[in-house]
């Protein structure tokens, strides 16, 4: 009995201690054991389309990823928030700003059509932050790889200043000429409205005016040398020297200096019919001038109407005027086939969503169209109750705001005034204007934007 057991034992030591391979049957563990694509695979990155904003009250940031992935959130904070003041951290790890909290341990799955899509509070009263420029590191919780999961944002809070609201009364014995000078680097045009004795030809005033430049100096002309304006029943003619090169030269002043010419001409027909405005050099017509303008461009250029333009505000020193920007129409989605209220719909989403990085949104960011209806050629803009809480203690930004959506929205075709509600409430004590303007009621453009002295009563 002794030697079958030790004839066992020694078979046993045999079989493990040998190479035979054996073929088991196979187990499926999956439903027992946490299996975790490799996180060297993810292609989870973030992306935002607001590098630069000022007086923001939000940002978006997506996560976005080339495959399918399904991502866990562990934090009730999809995103913490790093604040730096030049080289120097002022807030760290600020965290709960998202708009729409997450669920702790919820799911979400992301793929290259569908992004994680965030919107974060990063108002001034929320983050706590004074007036000046700020860089935003925002670092997702969703990432690990640490190249990948932060963003960042450079964002501006300026909210001193002031702002004189145009008019409709020119300062008795003088007319308003509507000038157009350019910012120190020369990023747009700022009109101006000075009043002047008329003392000749109101175009060759408006020219003059124009060469001896702004009183502002933070701005400046383009406009220099000139041999002569004529006007002819409509019709201008501007002679420039040839000796004077810097209007023909590689440079942004140069087509700066044809618009300053186009805009301040036109803006005189207010007392002269302007039909046309053409230039001359030495009296001859150039083929090209103005850095590569064709002939058609500079030579009996019809005065048109400016249409779907949003007025922003550019802020100099520690005043704000208000500037024409053109919208881009093929990105409104502006067709002549739509109606005049789907037109000022998609007006007010290109005047929300355009970021330039020298122009303030008078509007803020939590201010939304409720609706747009026509009435003749009257636009009703109702607005959601953040319009009235707009501005709380600044009469003249309120008027800036109100300025704004006049002009911009009487740019629509048709449309001449506009109204504007709150939640279908009229603005009753709302904002005062100095001329008596009753904002319950029709809203024309006036005539002289941006007056450039403010004289006491």
């Amino acid at each position: 009995m002794r030697s079958f057991s030790n004839i066992i034992i020694i078979a046993l030591i045999g079989l493990f201690s040998s190479t035979y391979l054996f073929n088991l049957s196979p187990v499926d563990y999956r439903g027992t054991i946490d299996i975790e694509t490799p996180k060297d695979t993810s292609t989870l990155s973030l992306e935002t389309k607001e590098d630069y904003l000022l007086n923001p009250e939000s940002v978006t940031i997506n996560h976005i990823s080339t495959n399918e992935e399904i991502v866990k959130s562990t934090s009730d904070s999809i995103f913490t928030l790093d604040v730096y003041q030049g080289d120097t951290l002022v807030k760290e790890g600020l965290n709960g700003l998202e708009l729409v909290s997450p669920s702790v341990d919820m799911t979400i799955s992301v793929n290259e059509d569908n992004p994680i899509v965030t919107t974060l509070n990063i108002s001034q009263k929320k983050l706590g932050l004074t007036d000046g420029a700020y860089k935003f590191i925002f670092n997702s919780n969703l990432i690990s790889s640490s190249d990948k999961s932060s963003v960042s944002v450079n964002v501006t809070y300026d909210t001193s200043g002031s702002y004189y609201s145009a008019t409709n009364q020119a300062i008795p014995g003088k007319k308003g000429l509507t000038l157009y000078f350019t910012t120190e680097n020369s990023d747009t045009l700022i009109p101006v409205t000075r009043f002047v004795v008329e003392d000749k030809s109101i175009t060759r005033m408006a020219i003059e005016q124009l060469q001896n430049g702004p009183l502002n100096s933070k701005m400046k002309s383009v406009i220099k040398d000139v041999t002569n304006t004529t006007y002819n029943n409509g019709n201008v003619v501007i002679d420039l020297p040839s000796s004077y090169t810097d209007y023909n030269n590689d440079s942004t002043e140069a087509l700066l200096a044809y618009q300053s010419f186009v805009k301040t001409i036109f803006d005189v027909d207010r007392y002269w019919p302007i039909y046309n405005v053409s230039f001359t050099v030495d009296r001859e017509k150039p083929e090209t001038y103005f850095h590569g303008l064709k002939s058609e461009d500079i030579s009996a250029l019809p005065n048109k109407e400016r249409n779907y333009m949003l007025y922003m505000a550019y802020k100099l020193d520690d005043r704000y005027y208000l500037f024409g920007y053109e919208a881009d129409i093929e990105k409104t989605g502006i067709n002549e086939n739509d109606t005049i209220e789907l037109k000022a719909q998609k007006l007010f989403d290109a005047y929300n969503n355009t970021n330039i990085t020298y122009g303030i949104k008078p509007i803020p960011e939590d201010v939304s169209l409720n609706s747009a209806k026509a009435q003749g050629t009257t636009l009703i803009l109702d607005f959601n109750d953040k319009f009235l809480s707009a501005y709380k203690g600044k009469n003249d930004l309120k008027q800036m705001m109100i300025e704004s959506l006049i002009y911009t929205f009487t740019s629509i075709p048709e449309i001449d005034s506009i109204k504007i509600t709150a939640n279908g409430e009229e603005l009753k004590n709302f904002v005062n204007f100095d001329d008596g303007r009753d904002i319950t009621k029709e809203l024309y453009p006036p005539e002289f934007i941006n007056p450039e002295v403010v004289e006491e009563n």
